[in-house]
This record gives structure tokens, sequence and C-alpha cells, in this order.
């Protein structure tokens, strides 16, 4: 198999090629692959034929070297840069840097959204159940003779508890509802900071729904703690 570089009308040579190599991530991990090829640097300006300007390639301005060691990285310094120096006194050894930091460079700036994000939400979470155990606990305040009066007519104190947990349910299912109708309509400005994972993945929408409703329930558990253990007779007497 064979190609070239260029429109069909440009004279530049044919070349052959050899082998084939799996997807490479050039940058960033959660950018897609681009078409590459890879060829002998003493090859590139002929493969570039009519194309080819003055200067090209810029033969010895810069490379790279990839070794893969069994011992600490960092231990291979002075071996790299004596091999170096014995190729080529004048040639310069920079940037050394192990692969694993060359990928945490280049994962940081979605690493930095990610605390981002993380501290919104559980500023978001802290919030909202104080928002939801103050509703709640209004709620209840408001219907204390209700409850004293089921009391005091023979409604068990679990039934209590499991009315004051509903009420708080129904406006935890109104807030996922009205929060799933959110991601939907933000799901672009989302998906932007997202990598792996998709803005509407089930799994991770059924969390969030799960970890709500669970904050409401713990939320509720005081309010009707305090349901539960009201004075019937002041309930009953206070208007």
């Amino acid at each position: 198999m064979t190609y070239r570089i260029g429109t069909q009308e440009m004279q530049t040579p044919w070349m052959i090629i050899v082998g084939e190599v799996t997807d490479v991530k050039e940058y960033s991990r959660d950018l897609p692959s681009q078409e590459q090829y890879y060829q002998p640097v003493d090859q590139f300006e002929r493969s570039l034929g009519s194309l080819a300007a003055p200067g090209d390639p810029p033969k010895g301005d810069a490379g790279f070297v990839i070794v893969r060691t069994a011992t600490q990285p960092e231990q291979m310094i002075k071996v790299l840069r004596a091999t170096v120096s014995s190729m080529d006194a004048q040639l310069p050894l920079t940037q050394i840097e192990t692969m694993e930091r060359v990928v945490a460079d280049s994962d940081a700036p979605r690493r930095f959204n990610t605390a981002i994000i993380s501290a919104f939400a559980i500023a978001a979470a802290l919030l909202a159940a104080t928002g939801i155990y103050s509703v709640i606990a209004f709620s209840t305040a408001l219907r204390l003779q209700e409850m004293a009066i089921r009391l005091a007519l023979g409604s068990q104190r679990w039934g209590i508890v499991g009315l004051v947990v509903a009420s708080a349910a129904k406006l935890a299912i109104a807030g996922c509802a009205i929060g799933l109708l959110g991601v939907g309509a933000a799901s672009a400005l989302l998906g932007s900071f997202l990598f792996g994972v998709s803005p509407f993945d089930p799994l991770v929408l059924t969390l969030a729904v799960v970890f709500v409703l669970l904050l409401t329930g713990l939320a509720s558990l005081l309010p009707a703690r305090r349901a539960v253990s009201v004075n019937l007779i002041e309930a009953l007497r206070a208007e």
C-alpha cells in the first residue's frame, strides 16, 4: 500500500506503507484520536517533493527519546546525559520527565475541573440538607396539633414518623424531577466538563437520586422524632 502528501495535481513522491500502529492519544486523553503517520527524519524532506521549503525539516533542532527502564527513572538521568554526551557533546538534554508526569500534566485541567465541580457538589449537598431540614421542621411544627390529635385517637408513633418522612419524600421526588430536567437543559455544558461518562449516564443519575432521597430521609428524622415526642395536652391546647 502506498500514499503521498498533497493532492493529485501535486508532484510529490509515493511512499510505501510498511506497518500500522494503533490509535495514539497525542495530547489529552479526552480528545479524539487524529490520523497520523510516521516516517524517518531523513526521508521527510524527500516526501514533501515540490512542497518542501528551505529549512524543511528542522534537522537537529529538537527531538524526543523514550526510555523504558526497570530501575527508578530518577536514577537514569545521569546515564541518559552521559549517553547523549558521548554521541554529541553539544547536544543538550532537557525536560527529562517520567511518563506518569507527562500524563498527569495532560490531565491537570480535568482534575482541576473535577475538584471545582466536586466542591460545588458538596456545598450544594450541604445546602440541600439544610434546606430540606428547615422546610420539614417548619411544616412539621405547623402540623403538631394535627399529629397530636392523631396520637390521641390511637395512631401509632411509627405512623406519625411515616407521615413526616412521606411528606419529605414528596418534596425530594419533586426536586429530583426538576433536577433531571435541569440536567437535560444543561447537557451540552455538562458534557464539556465530563470525560468517559455521559451527562445522561443512568448509573450516575440513579445514584444521585438515591443520594438525595437518603439525604431527605436523614433530614426528616429529627423533625419526626420531635413530632412523636410532643406533649399531647400542650399541643391540643395550642392555637
